[in-house]
């Protein structure tokens, strides 16, 4: 029986994003000619490409969600094409920000048409994923614009930081919730609005949507929290081959440090070889302490979907926020990387 068909007893979340990865692959190749055909034949080839080979997780949210609150298929449909637009749209512009050249194994976009192109591409991409769910309902409209101003922030916000590396200056910078605020509005503020279109294609009532999105919020901060922990974990095994994750890993360190009562070292940010030295110290603390956020976040995301109709599309989804985590593979490589140290 089809996981995404009326039936899903005995099916894992990994079988249903499977399938519906598929099933999404299949209706982007179809609605991004439709949906960009202001565009020139040529940019439309390059947003497919852009497009091409995503996880689809927050895709798969929508679906799942919708499906838990007994919606149909083709509702989620639409809106699951806006929110892998919305997502492709956010890397092109992050590969330009962190001058990161290759994206899922191809050219980053900027560095193949220029970084101008490639900005007024994703703004595009935005836009029309805006018009897109406009034209659905007004719920539909502000929920994407909602959440592609909320991750616009969150990049504004850390390259902020980012580019403010003076010693004197970063006390004020790097303020105790700092990384749990950009967490945040990074990733888990995307993932929130998947689920919560799922719910609204479903026509659900007005409080499950807001726990729909709490749900995915959550899901995508444990997300965001287990990518970095495996860049941790990289830098921390081989720190002078991985120099370029420091300064992304900063509000983390000093988020995990405020949490846990571990203190950096008075000349962290203006000597490298001091916080490497310190790190070596102190890893398997850190990512004993990481982990502990992640499963917290689980627990909460969990929470959130409670009460939520008792079908076996709910039972996928409440095993969803540990199981998308788990994607991250840092289980895998905190065990290797503790072996070795």
């Amino acid at each position: 029986m089809s996981a995404m068909g009326e039936k899903a007893e005995g099916i894992d979340f990994f079988s249903y994003w499977k399938e519906t990865r598929t099933r999404l692959d299949q209706e982007l190749n179809c609605q991004i000619p439709v949906l960009f055909s202001a565009l020139g034949s040529q940019q439309i080839e390059t947003i497919q490409q852009i497009i091409k080979n995503g996880k689809r997780i927050r895709g798969c949210l929508v679906f799942l969600m919708n499906q838990t609150q007994e919606g149909k298929l083709e509702d989620a449909l639409p809106r699951a094409v806006a929110i892998e637009c919305i997502q492709a749209a956010s890397l092109i512009h992050d590969d330009y920000l962190d001058e990161d050249v290759i994206r899922r194994k191809r050219p980053a976009t900027w560095t193949v048409e220029g970084p101008r192109r490639a900005v007024l591409l994703g703004d595009i991409m935005f836009a029309t994923a805006i018009q897109s769910m406009a034209e659905l309902s007004k719920d539909d409209g502000a929920t994407v614009a909602r959440a592609i101003a909320t991750v616009a922030n969150g990049a504004y916000q850390e390259l902020f930081w980012q580019t403010k590396t003076r010693e004197r200056r970063l006390h004020k910078l790097l303020e105790k919730n700092l990384y749990d605020h950009i967490i945040y509005l990074k990733t888990g503020a995307l993932f929130g609005a998947a689920c919560q279109l799922g719910a609204i294609a479903a026509g659900a009532l007005r409080e499950i949507p807001t726990l729909a999105y709490a749900f995915g919020a959550r899901t995508g901060e444990a997300y965001q929290i287990a990518d970095d922990l495996e860049d941790f974990i990289a830098w921390w095994t081989q720190p002078q081959k991985n120099l370029k994750t420091l300064s992304s890993l900063l509000p983390a360190l000093h988020y995990f440090c405020h949490k846990t009562g571990l203190t950096l070292p008075r000349h962290t940010f203006s000597s490298q070889k001091a916080l490497q030295d310190w790190s070596q110290r102190i890893g398997h603390k850190f990512i004993y302490y990481m982990e502990q956020e992640i499963n917290l976040r689980l627990k909460q995301a969990e929470s959130y979907i409670e009460f939520f109709p008792n079908n076996p599309y709910t039972q996928i989804l409440s095993k969803a926020p540990a199981k998308i985590t788990a994607m991250m593979h840092y289980s895998a490589t905190t065990s290797s990387a503790l072996s070795q140290a």
